[in-house]
């Protein structure tokens, strides 16, 4: 049995990396139990696709707790968990340690963000002692693990396997080709201090006062909406930019949009650029993080110089003006998801990992 262990709260990335593995591997007849936090949307999306589930809400001490703990080991006994798949630090620490206590064979943490991991007793000890592999979704992520402290954990346990995209076919809306002057912006993803979504706010008024006519949808929800709203008032942007809030059908919103802009100060993987990419639109953000692991400048996209507003509207302005660029560079787009980001190939090689003869026995 391989229990997908995440209690986050909101809906992320790393939430969409585990229903979807765990779904995938479930509908091939693999025992999987999905342990959530009980009022996630992750629950409730593996609940709706009936997935074997199980609510648990851990906080950041909760390893210091010895009953949370003996609760945590009981439960991977009585489910006969073979390996478990960790996403957050507090996860880690909790559930990893009840996990050991429990003798589960592999104790993986997933990583999807690219932040160094910090270097402390605390982590050092997980890293040695907890847990035996990681699996990180990009080689950006991979770095950052070992950025602090490259004795943290053998770079030969971390494999590297990017997300999957599913590849559909395009339909008219996905294909929006604007002939008009005018032309639609999107972002879409958490509206957090980490995403940037404020370089967008800036990107629009630039553009307003050059003179170009466009309208920007920014997709989400998050902390930082109330900010963004009254930014979009106090610089008069109302007619140009909506926040259009939780989008749950990402085609339908790529179907509206022209050009596709991710000004995140980081990415683990870029879920939303490969989606992007899929329905052929073409893509910038700024050249940091693993964003270069996706985009190829000037091809499928453009790289902005990292935290440079003047460049990311000057890359902007060059996609507006250059209708043929934008469809030549979202052709080329798609062409790279399928080639490097395809589900069905990177869900064979988690399959691989996960079902792999050579389970490592704990330490």
């Amino acid at each position: 049995m391989i229990c997908f262990f995440n209690t986050a709260k909101t809906w992320g990335g790393g939430e969409k990396w585990h229903f979807e593995i765990a779904s995938a591997l479930s509908d091939e007849g693999i025992p999987v139990i999905l342990a959530a936090h009980k009022n996630s949307f992750l629950l409730h999306k593996a609940t709706n696709k009936k997935l074997n589930t199980y609510s648990f809400t851990i906080s950041n001490l909760s390893f210091l707790n010895p009953f949370r703990i003996y609760q945590l080991r009981r439960f991977f006994i009585k489910k006969e968990i073979k390996t478990v798949v960790l996403n957050l630090p507090s996860d880690m620490k909790s559930a990893g340690i009840a996990a050991r206590l429990a003798g589960v064979n592999r104790i993986i943490y997933r990583r999807g963000s690219a932040i160094p991991i910090r270097n402390t007793l605390l982590n050092r000890f997980l890293f040695a002692k907890i847990i035996t592999e990681v699996l990180a979704n990009s080689y950006e992520t991979k770095r950052t693990i070992l950025s602090n402290n490259k004795n943290i954990i053998d770079p030969e346990k971390i494999t590297v396997i990017y997300n999957g995209v599913k590849i559909n076919e395009l339909t008219h809306n996905n294909n929006r080709k604007s002939s008009s002057g005018s032309v639609v912006i999107g972002n879409l993803g958490r509206l957090e201090k980490q995403k940037a979504q404020h370089e967008l706010i800036h990107l629009a008024k630039k553009l307003r006062n050059a003179g170009y006519q466009f309208k920007m949808l920014i997709g989400g929800d998050g902390s930082q909406k109330q900010v963004l709203l009254n930014k979009i008032q106090d610089e008069r942007l109302q007619d140009h930019v909506v926040l259009t809030g939780y989008v749950d059908d990402i085609a339908d919103f790529m179907g509206q949009i022209d050009i596709f802009i991710l000004p995140s100060l980081w990415e683990g993987f870029g879920y939303v650029l490969a989606e992007a990419m899929m329905h052929e639109k073409p893509v910038v953000a700024f050249n940091c993080s693993s964003n270069p692991e996706l985009i190829v400048d000037g091809e499928t996209g453009f790289l902005a110089d990292a935290n440079n507003a003047e460049d990311l509207f000057y890359k902007t302005v060059r996609l507006i003006e250059d209708q043929e660029l934008r469809i030549k560079m979202g052709k080329a787009g798609r062409l790279k998801v399928v080639q490097d980001f395809n589900f069905k190939t990177n869900f064979q090689k988690i399959k691989n990992f996960f079902t792999s003869r050579f389970l490592k026995k704990a330490r």
